[in-house]
Formats: C-alpha cells, sequence, structure tokens
C-alpha cells in the first residue's frame, strides 16, 4: 500500500485549463496587440508555467522588453475570471469524498503546484481547503527552486510528508507534471485525463493509471 498522495491542483483536483486560458489571452491582447486563439493557447503552452509562457510570448516582439510583472496581471485577471463565473469553480466529482476518507483513514496528503502565493491564498479561501490541510501542506512557488518539468516540487512535498518518493502517489494533469513526477521517482503517477490532449502528451511516461475524476479513488489507487 502507498502511504501518501500528492495532488497537483489546477487542471487535476478542479478544471481550469479554460480560465487559464482565457486570462492568458486577454493580457497577451493588451500587452503584445496580438490575438491569440485558444488552440494555439494548447499548442504552446499548456502545462508551462507563467515564466516561461511569457518568455515564449515576448520572444515573438524582440522590441518588446521583458517584464515580469506581466505574470502578476496575468494571475488576477484569472482569479477575477474566476470570481465572476464561481460556477465554474469547484472541484472535479469525487474530490472532497477522496480528501475525507484519506483523512479519516490517516494517510498524509500534500499539494504540489505551480501556483505562487496569490493564488495559493486564491484557492485557500475559494475551496476551503484547512478542511483536510494545513498550510505547510500545500508546497508552491516560492520562486526558490525550478518549477515542473523539474522533480523539486514533488522531492519537496514527499520530504513534507515524511516519505520516499517511491512510496508516494503523484496524481497530475500536465505533461511536464507528469514529467517532473517521473523524474522525482514517485512509485505511483497517476494522469488525471486532460481536456485537451496533444499528440505525443504521455510518450516517454511512465502513468499507471488514468483518471477522469476523483470517484473511487480511495482505497483502489492506494492498494
Amino acid at each position: 500500500m502507498f502511504k501518501g498522495v500528492i495532488f497537483d491542483f489546477n487542471g487535476t483536483l478542479f478544471e481550469d485549463t479554460y480560465l487559464q486560458a482565457d486570462a492568458w489571452i486577454e493580457v497577451i491582447r493588451r500587452h503584445f496587440d496580438r490575438k491569440m486563439d485558444i488552440s494555439e493557447f494548447f499548442s504552446c503552452f499548456h502545462g508551462l508555467g507563467n515564466v516561461d509562457i511569457l518568455k515564449y510570448v515576448n520572444s515573438l516582439d524582440p522590441n518588446k522588453q521583458f517584464d515580469i510583472s506581466i505574470t502578476d496581471e496575468k494571475e488576477a485577471v484569472y482569479r477575477q475570471i474566476c470570481r465572476e463565473h464561481p460556477e465554474r469553480v469547484v472541484f472535479l466529482p469525487g474530490v472532497e469524498e477522496t480528501f475525507d476518507a484519506l483523512k479519516a483513514n490517516g494517510i498524509p496528503m500534500a499539494v504540489a503546484t505551480a501556483c505562487e502565493i496569490m493564488n495559493v491564498n486564491f484557492n485557500w479561501e475559494m475551496f476551503r481547503l484547512d478542511r483536510w490541510f494545513t498550510r505547510e501542506d500545500i508546497i508552491y512557488d516560492n520562486r526558490t527552486f525550478p518549477l515542473k518539468p523539474a522533480p523539486d516540487v514533488f522531492l519537496k512535498a514527499a520530504e513534507h510528508l515524511g516519505l520516499p518518493p517511491s512510496e508516494c502517489i503523484v496524481c497530475e494533469d500536465s505533461r511536464n507534471g507528469l514529467l517532473g513526477a517521473n523524474r522525482a521517482g514517485i512509485g505511483r503517477v497517476i494522469a488525471r485525463r486532460s481536456v485537451q490532449k496533444t499528440e505525443g502528451m504521455y510518450d516517454g511516461l511512465e502513468i499507471c493509471a488514468f483518471i477522469d475524476d476523483f470517484r473511487g479513488f480511495y482505497p483502489k489507487y492506494l492498494l
């Protein structure tokens, strides 16, 4: 039996891929006077961190000065979109039941996310995460370590749980996240099927199972 579970958040526990895309498309329009459609977002950006997305967009306009603050603006736009559409800011089916079961059975949990602190705070409040987690259980982008597909965030999460990575399960949705989990030596990697599966997305990855949501997750995937 695996002894701990590490969850990615956005795109894994709740479906916000299109909300993220809407936010980036709006910010790119503002700052680069460029219209981007949803297909370009998915083919170029899905699973990348904000800084890597901004570097890509910035490279399209060599006269534009690189400005990291644009990523903060994008996140503010994202949060505003979420507030305007609360019906879309909900857990996938089975998430709350899975958290309840893991907590009741003493299975340690952590979140390993590419979010920065403002979005962590937003998710903490919107989803009332204090029902299952402490603040220390949320491993996020504090800009002190490389992001996925580097393994660092998963290694930190496993260390926080007091477990070797081989005794942990990771649930992820993006290729970069799945690759990072593999590089961290996670014992069981579970892919939440992406809403926008691109060609070759899962090539070369070690994935134990594919899920659409979390109904029946416990105890099935811990055994």
